[in-house]
């Protein structure tokens, strides 16, 4: 088994902070056990229900990974934008802009220029929330 720390909590229709300045920081929080093979660097807990379409309900643990072997676009990406973060999927991604969505229909997407975002992370697993 691999201890993943987690790093705070996620959410996909506001903008929020992390500490993900170093990986000593990390160290210091709570974690998770996950299977040794996982290459997540550290864990959030989702607290709204804008992703509850693919399976990430509030109070899941969104492991997150630094890179991806497969194609990001229909995934949940960890974006940053001025030092804020934001969960969303990432529903298209190119050189001029990036189109990041929920699955909530009330949600609209949000367009932003690629020049001022970056993906952080993209979700590599999803522990649901334990039941009562």
């Amino acid at each position: 088994m691999k201890r993943v720390f987690i790093a705070g909590d996620a959410y996909s229709t506001r903008f929020f902070d992390l500490p993900l300045e170093s990986d000593d920081e990390l160290s210091l929080l709570p974690s998770l056990e996950v299977a040794s093979y996982h290459v997540a660097r550290f864990a959030l807990v989702m607290q709204d229900d804008g992703l509850v379409g693919i399976g990430i309900c509030p109070g899941s643990f969104l492991l997150v990974s630094d890179f991806s072997l497969e194609p990001i676009t229909g995934r949940p990406v960890l974006v940053r934008q001025e030092g804020q973060f934001l969960v969303r999927i990432a529903a298209d991604v190119n050189p001029v802009e990036c189109r990041l969505t929920t699955t909530r229909p009330e949600d609209p997407p949000l367009v932003l220029p690629s020049e001022n975002i970056r993906i952080a992370g993209v979700v590599s697993g999803i522990i649901p929330p334990k039941a009562d």
